[in-house]
């Protein structure tokens, strides 16, 4: 377990109350900051004339790396320094790997699928991480290559710890084992990256398995299976895992278009939150009717969290709508505002005296049924 600057102050002349505290030998003005920097590893242990044994065990004990992190082209895998997400954060995210076989019946149709998978999240593009596989010829490697997938082979493997698929319940005792080695024990006898390699075809299996599985704690997994719904599904889970708890996942602050919008588009407005922007964005793709969504800059908050912070003002918003060519275009002049910003709506309009702002609904969901009794009124 990594030591803090309390767990190391308390060996220390000053944490014991010892005649020799804040001596000053080691350079520094108190044992504290000694305690502080030591913890940091800007200073040696050995500046201390006064240190016990035990401590300089301790310290030299956790140098030792947890868990190493082997690198494949832009593909990192392992170098975890923590066994809980929220002690600070999980850094590599499980690798997710096609078995393929130049051999295999269906080995062309299966690399084309592999090849155009594509899916958009938060603004990003996600691709399959990596194909396994020890037989491909040069022209599919090339096509491989150039579509951003990383090729690991037997080779590369070697380097990393195999945990043998038994059944859920036991295949995550031993990850679970070995992290523990790993992180907490520093055992280096542990300190390689653990995988799994999953088989059969069934979706419900596989998603389930492999959502535990990069929950608990394979660093990789290998698929005899491609499905796109599955790894859709996957690497949206991994992308609520693999995120620094102290980060609030938010989209970037722009109006985006749906259904190919006209100049009698409806216009709605909500924050750069992720969750906000997806349920909202969900909705306005599945009307009929082409729409707008401006997304002001609010740190990832929340639409009432934003509000109660002032990250979400009428200067912000109409500094969004104002700027965007986009809504220029637009003849109606109205604005959606979510529910939750009611308190909102005078100071709205006082900023932006051309459009007419509108009360929407608390709920994403419920816009459909909105926008239907608007356009009746």
């Amino acid at each position: 377990m990594s030591l803090g600057a309390m767990d190391i102050f308390k060996f220390l002349p000053a944490g014991k109350r010892d005649k020799n505290a804040n001596c000053k030998k080691c350079g520094c003005p108190t044992c504290m900051m000694f305690a502080i920097k030591l913890s940091k590893g800007q200073e040696s242990a050995s500046k201390c004339p006064f240190i016990p044994f035990e401590l300089a065990s301790k310290l030299e004990h956790n140098k030792k790396i947890q868990q190493k992190t082997l690198v494949c082209g832009n593909l990192k895998i392992g170098g975890e320094v923590v066994l809980y997400r929220h002690e600070k954060t999980f850094v590599n995210p499980s690798a997710l790997v096609v078995m393929l076989d130049s051999k295999e019946k269906n080995y062309l149709e299966k690399l084309k699928r592999v090849l155009n998978f594509e899916i958009d999240c938060i603004g990003k593009k996600y691709k399959i991480d990596a194909i396994y596989s020890n037989n491909l010829n040069p022209d599919d490697i090339l096509k491989i290559k150039s579509k951003g997938i990383e090729i690991i082979d037997d080779n590369f493997l070697t380097n990393m710890y195999e945990v043998k698929y038994t059944n859920l319940h036991e295949t995550v005792a031993t990850l679970t084992q070995i992290r523990k080695e790993a992180i907490v024990e520093r055992n280096e006898k542990y300190s390689n990256p653990t995988f799994v390699r999953l088989h059969g075809n069934n979706f419900f299996d596989l998603c389930s398995t492999a959502s535990v599985l990069i929950c608990k704690y394979s660093n990789m997994l290998i698929f005899e299976h491609f499905d796109e719904a599955l790894f859709s599904s996957l690497i949206t889970l991994r992308l609520n895992i693999f995120t620094d708890p102290q980060k609030p996942l938010q989209v970037e602050s722009k109006v985006y278009e749906f259904n190919n919008p006209d100049q009698n588009a409806l216009v709605f407005l909500t924050t750069n939150f992720a969750l906000s922007y997806f349920a909202v964005a969900n909705e306005l793709s599945s009307l009929k009717y082409g729409s707008y969504l401006v997304i002001t800059p609010s740190e990832g908050m929340s639409v009432l969290t934003a509000w109660s912070a002032q990250k979400i003002t009428a200067e912000i918003a109409a500094r969004v709508v104002s700027s965007s060519d986009k809504l220029k275009k637009v003849k109606n002049k109205r604005i959606i505002i979510p529910g939750l910003l009611y308190d909102l709506k005078s100071e709205l309009e006082q900023a932006l005296p051309e459009w007419k702002i509108t009360i929407g609904t608390t709920e994403a969901y419920k816009i459909p049924e909105f926008v239907k009794k608007l356009q009746n009124c």
